[in-house]
Formats: C-alpha cells, structure tokens, sequence
C-alpha cells in the first residue's frame, strides 16, 4: 500500500507539473521529486522483498500454510495424522469409520482444557502411544479454532519462528516431540517468553514429550569437566521444562476412561479395551503388535533382513537423528545388526521386500514400523524405548554421518557426548562444521559453535593439543564476531583454560579461569549462574596448582552461593558439593569427605533418582573414601553393587561400568585376595583397551593394577614387563616428564630393586627426580 500511495503521488505532480509549467521547469521539479522519494522508495522495495521472502521461507519450514504462505487456522487442520497423532487400524470394508477411532475423553482433559485456555507453554508428557497428541489436537480444535497454527520443521530458525508468531493477533504454536527442537538455535525458555508476549493468553505454546526424554532434560547434570556449552544447553533444557505448565498422560487407562471408551460403539475400541494388557491408545495404534512382529521377524526364513533394517532405524532415533535416514544409510547400516544374528543362515529377503514390508501396516493398521516421509525412513516411535536393547554399534554412526546434512550430523554428535561416544561424536561434529562451513563460512557463529563441540570430543578422547588448538581458534572467531565479552567468547576461553589443564599448564590455566571470571563478574554480576560456574572452575585449577586449602574454600564459598541462588538440591548446587567433598578427600580429611559423598548421594538420589548417572558416580566416591579409611570390606560390597546396577543400565562395556569393576579390584587387592585381584585387573584393562585405546588413562590404570598385583604374589619379571610397558605408554602419550609418567618410572625402579639390580634401579630413580627438578624450575 505504501508503494502504491508513493507511486500515485509522484505521477500525480509529474502530471501537474506537464501541464502547467515549462519542459525546463517540470524535468527540474520531477528531478527534486525523485530525489526526495528515492529513499522511501527503496525502502518500501526492500520491506516488499523481506516479507515476500520470509513468506517463501514460512511455505517451506511451517505446516501447511494457507493462502498467501500464511500459517492456516486451527478449524483448517483437518488431518491429525500430519501433525504427529498416531494412526489405529483400519476397519473392514463397510464398517464406518476413518483412519482415526471417536475421541474419547481422558481423565486429564479438564486440566489440559483450563491451560489451553490459558494460554502459555503447556507440555504433555507421558511414554509413546499414551494419546498425548490427540488430546492436545482435540483441546485446540474445541477451545482456540480461530486461532493461527504454526507447526513448525524442527529445522527453523527461532528468528523466522517468532516473526510467524508474533505477526499473528492468536496463535497456537505446536510442538510436537519437543526434544526435536532443542538444539542448535532452537527452542529456549527465553525465546518461548519473547512468543508469548509477557503471558498473553492470545498464544499458546502446545508441546508434547515423551517420558524417557523429559526425565533425561530435567535431571542432565554437569560436573568440573562438563563443557561451558554443555552446560548452558542443559541449563537452557531445564529452565525451559520449568517454565512449562506440565500435564502428565498415562499410558494405561483408569477405570473411568476405559468405561468411557467401551460405550464408543467402534470395534477398533472395544477390542483395545477388551485387552487389558495394554494402554487402549497403545493398543490402538498398534505399538505392541509392531513389536511382536520385530521380533518374530528375526527367526530364520521370515523376515530378517527387515529386522535388522528396523533395529537399525531405531538405533538412529536413540543417537539422536530424529528425522528420516535416507534409504542408501539403511541398505549400509542393517547389515551389521544381520551378520550378528547369523547372516546368511537366516535366510535374509531381498532389501527392497524387505523395506516394502516394514513399511506396510502392521495388522491392518495405517500405520507402520517405518514411516516413509522427506525422502527416507523413520522408526515409529513406540519401538524406540524398547527394553533390553543393546548399545547402538559404532557402524551406526560411522554409515549415517555422510548422509546428514549439517543439523541433523551436529545433533548425532551432541548425542553421542551425552551418552560418553566422544570418538564417534567428534566423527560427526568434524562433518558438521565441514557442511556449516561451506554453507555460511568460517566465521558463521554456527560454523564456531560447532567446531567448539569437534573440539570438546577431542578434549575428551585425550586428544588435547589439538583440542587446545581449535578452542583458540574458536575463543579468536568469536572475539572477531561476536565481541571479547560475548558469553559465548568467555565459554570459549574457560575451555581453552580446562584443556590447559589436561596438558599440566597449570598455572596458565589457572590465569585464563582468573580473567574469564573477572569478566563475567563485570558483566553478569557474581551471582549469575555463568559467573558461578567460572569460580567453580577456578576451585579446580586451585587444586591442581596443589593450592587446595585455597581450592577448597572457593569450593565451599561456591556451594553456599549456589545454595542460596538456586536452591541447597538444585543439581549445581550439588556438583559443587561434590567437588567439596573431592577437595577434602585431597586434604587428607577422608572421614569428612565421607559423609560430604553421602550427602551428595543422598540429595541426588532424592532428587533425581537411584539409578541417574550422577548419583551413581557419588556412590563410586563413596567406595572411594571407605577404601582411603581402611573399609576395604564396605568399600567392597559396596562396588558389588554399585556393578550390578551400573552393567543393568549401561551395559558391561561401559566406561563407568568398568570403572566400578577397577575399585572391585583395588579392593580385592586390600583384603589381600591378589589373585582375584589380578583377574579382575586384566579383565577391565583388556576391555578398556577395546573401548578406549590401549593409552587411554583408565586403560593404563588397569595395567599398572596388574603389575601391583603381579608384585605382591612375587612374580617380579611379569611385573617388570607390564610396568615398563606402562611407563612407556605414558611417555608417548602425556610426555617423558608428566607427573603420571614418573610415576611409572619409580614403579619400574622398585620393581628393579625387589630383582636385585640395584645400579640399574638407582640409575632410574635418579632420571625421575632430574626430570622432576627441572619440571620443578620451568
């Protein structure tokens, strides 16, 4: 409009001016005239194209928009199956009926009512095929069908996401699986706030979550080693939880839904509710018949290949690729999962049967165990929480990162760090900063941030001169581009500072943790959860400069602070507990580093349960410090257990699994049981040296166990063997002079001198105390 009403007027002066005035005077007037309106002009062009473009980019990235690429209204979304509600099983010919049974009416739906009406954010969590999506299609349908619908590609970006919201009077903003948006420019507490306009009711923010995923968001926890990075996505996922209205669906229905149910008349229904094994909902979406034929298809001449093409899917899905995996991922990925289960033997179908198969409905259901969507294939949700499902293999990720494209390669990689992969994570952040690269340069805040995560996998795989290298370099680029005080510059200097002290550059850690402190103080305030987190830190390089009367004080002045700003069980607050209770174990004062474990352990395990990672490394501390007080007994049983239910939930392979296993053995080993001792100590260190490498720390720890072992049932030459070994690897991997290293060498000299070559042995120990008094000077 604006266009036209400047356009109108220049030609109804350049009209005046033909008419009464001379050529000379006219060209000079419709010259001012052009002068003047070139400006605004242009500037009513450039809007012209910005909104013409963001409309082209709302058609591609948000549900169905109508006319014009503008987002459809809530009466227009006629197909709840293109919105995420599962899809029953059909009825025979004749029968009336559609894709989707009659409503029924849950017992949350009064609760679910008063919030949409409400507006906000309101999230619905209950596990898969609860019926979280078609009450929520239902609610909005019945209370806000006026309203504009935006449902948005998990890929959009939250700028294009709050002009669709925000250029609409009402709107429902639907998010599905909420754990697809999170990530990389995604959905954050304080974008959600910025949607919804101060708490008007005119929008609603509408989310789904699975179970799994709202227990892994609400109580991922960070430690002294997590990344800064890490962290705030955690923080950001747990403030964003809070912020929700959260409404809990069961998946098995009460009494009073399964009456209401029965008087539906549709025979899909009666049947669901006949059985009562099963939710009605997950009946009807037939989740448990699916898995039966999974199942039944790995026996020999059914359907195998389908099988191990199914696990595969599912397998993407718990690494962290939410959306379809292109079919050539799929004819790579399955064949794997087959040749363990016999190969040929089973008689495997063709790959195109098979795909056919898996993608037909199941029990005449419309739906099916893959769903065939954007160009590839994605497992139906139900079959992700599969129990007893094993570790995803490494040739899951290896085969998937070519065919990811920049999002989807970061997202795997971020995964893979949650669950401790970090060699195949760094994989896949190595792709993504490649593929961000080269679509919006090196310098993009996207491209930084994920070649921080490329570095942070590298850190984690001991890999830390490089690791030093790109945090440098990131910390540089974000300087240039984001400014020397931008929170995401400081977090790439206390990475820079953390990776200094993997290298035993101690004191220059320790001045990077210094300054970057002294910023965020000047900047955010010394309560702000960044700042806190930055002397938290600083607590640890005290330590490790061997100041720990320091480092424990900081540590203790941290806690209170956390404490007070968050809560004395807020999961910070306990990570700084732990590091307290660390710091007096390094003090010697092991009957108080006890108890302060405890309490750890105690907070954890009521606040996020017996069986969360965190509390169990409390427990692993715990049987630290009764083996460091003589307990060996308590410490013992205590390991026992804490095995039994490490192997349960992650699996006998895992790096903490393995670890308990080591203090099982230290443990033997103080009770005087040297045999058992040395079994278990070859054991773990043959397992962690497939795992892990044969220079990772903890496998070069089960070593050194070995040869203690060997020692005390005086078989010195084994023990000399493995000792020198040791030592040698920690030459090559930390350096002649590491602190670690030294270490080794006494080990080889005393080992020297119990075979009675004393020249040999001094002749060592004189080596090690040089190389110590030079390290000493520099």
């Amino acid at each position: 409009m604006a266009y036209v009403g400047l356009a109108g007027a220049a030609s109804l002066v350049g009209v005046v001016c033909g008419l009464w005035l001379s050529k000379e005077s006219a060209a000079a007037v419709a010259a001012a005239l052009a002068a003047v309106l070139v400006l605004p002009v242009s500037r009513v062009t450039a809007r012209i194209d910005r909104v013409a473009a963001q409309r082209e980019q709302m058609a591609s990235v948000f549900y169905r928009a109508g006319r014009g690429a503008l987002l459809p209204r809530v009466r227009d979304v006629g197909d709840p199956l293109a919105v995420g509600v599962h899809a029953a099983e059909a009825l025979p010919a004749g029968n009336a009926g559609g894709r989707l049974p009659p409503y029924v009416t849950r017992d949350a739906e009064s609760e679910v009512h008063a919030a949409v009406v409400r507006g906000g954010f309101v999230l619905l969590v209950g596990e898969s095929t609860a019926g979280k999506s078609r009450l929520a299609y239902e609610a909005i349908r019945s209370l806000r069908p006026d309203d504009a619908f935006a449902c948005p590609l998990p890929t959009v970006s939250s700028e294009l996401l709050t002009a669709a919201v925000t250029g609409e009077r009402r709107c429902v903003l639907w998010l599905d699986d909420l754990e697809r948006y999170l990530g990389t420019s995604g959905v954050t507490a304080g974008l959600l706030a910025e949607v919804m306009r101060d708490g008007s009711p005119d929008v609603l923010v509408l989310a789904t979550l699975r179970a799994q995923e709202h227990h892994r968001l609400s109580s991922a926890l960070t430690d002294a080693s997590s990344g800064e990075e890490q962290s705030q996505r955690q923080r950001d996922a747990r403030d964003l939880l809070q912020a929700a209205t959260v409404i809990r669906l069961e998946r098995a229905w009460s009494t009073g839904e399964r009456e209401r149910a029965a008087h539906t008349g549709d025979a899909r229904i009666a049947r669901a509710v006949a059985d009562g094994r099963f939710g009605v909902a997950e009946a009807l979406a037939c989740g448990p018949a699916m898995l039966s034929a999974w199942r039944d298809a790995w026996a020999p001449g059914v359907r195998p290949r389908a099988a191990a093409i199914m696990h595969s899917a599912v397998d993407c899905r718990r690494i962290g690729v939410h959306g379809p995996v292109p079919r050539a991922a799929l004819a790579e990925m399955h064949q794997p999962y087959l040749e363990a289960r016999g190969g040929d033997r089973l008689r495997p179908e063709s790959f195109e049967e098979a795909l056919a198969w898996l993608c037909t409905p199941v029990h005449s259901a419309t739906g099916s165990m893959l769903l065939a969507s954007g160009g590839g294939y994605t497992a139906f949700d139900y079959l992700i929480d599969t129990p007893g499902l094993a570790e995803v293999p490494p040739s899951v990720p290896l085969s998937l990162i070519p065919h990811l494209d920049h999002h989807a390669s970061r997202q795997m990689g971020l995964a893979l760090g949650r669950l401790g992969r970090w060699a195949e994570a760094g994989q896949a952040h190595r792709n993504a900063t490649a593929l961000y690269e080269e679509a919006l340069g090196g310098g993009h805040e996207h491209t930084l941030a994920s070649r921080y995560e490329e570095g942070f996998a590298l850190s984690r795989t001991g890999r830390a001169p490089e690791a030093l290298v790109v945090f440098e370099q990131v910390a540089l680029g974000r300087q240039q581009v984001l400014g020397a005080d931008h929170p995401a510059t400081l977090s790439a200097r206390q990475e820079t500072a953390y990776v200094m002290g993997q290298l035993d550059r101690n004191s220059e850690s320790h001045d990077v943790y210094a300054a970057v402190y002294a910023t965020r103080v000047r900047v955010a305030g010394a309560d702000h959860p960044d700042t806190l987190r930055c002397r938290h830190n600083l607590a640890f390089s005290l330590a490790r400069l061997g100041r720990m009367d320091e480092g424990y004080q900081v540590a203790c002045d941290v806690e209170a602070a956390r404490a007070r700003v968050l809560g004395p069980d807020h999961p910070d607050t306990l990570v700084t507990g732990y590091e307290v209770a660390y710091a007096l174990g390094q003090l010697g004062r092991w009957e108080e580093a006890l108890a302060a474990f405890r309490r750890v352990a105690q907070a954890r395990e009521r606040t996020l349960g017996a069986e969360h990672p965190e509390t169990l490394a409390a427990r692993y501390e715990v049987g630290i410090s009764l083996g460091r007080l003589g307990r060996a007994t308590e410490a013992l049983q205590l390991y026992q257990g804490l095995i039994e239910d490490r192997t349960r939930i992650d699996g006998h392979r895992n790096p903490e699994t393995l670890r308990a296993r080591h203090g099982q053995g230290v443990n033997l080993g103080r009770l005087g049981r040297w045999e058992e001792a040395l079994a278990e100590a070859r054991a773990v260190g043959a397992l962690r040296e497939a795992t892990l490498g044969a220079e990772h720390p903890d496998a070069l720890a089960s070593r050194r166990e070995t040869a203690v072992a060997l020692g005390w049932l005086e078989r010195w030459e084994e023990a000399l063997v493995v000792y020198r070994e040791v030592a040698d690897r920690r030459a090559h991997a930390l350096g002649a002079s590491h602190p670690d290293t030294l270490t080794s060498r006494n080990d080889q000299a005393h080992c020297l001198e119990q075979l009675g070559h004393r020249e040999e042995a001094a002749a060592l120990y004189r080596e090690v105390a040089l190389l110590r008094r030079q390290d000493d000077g520099s």
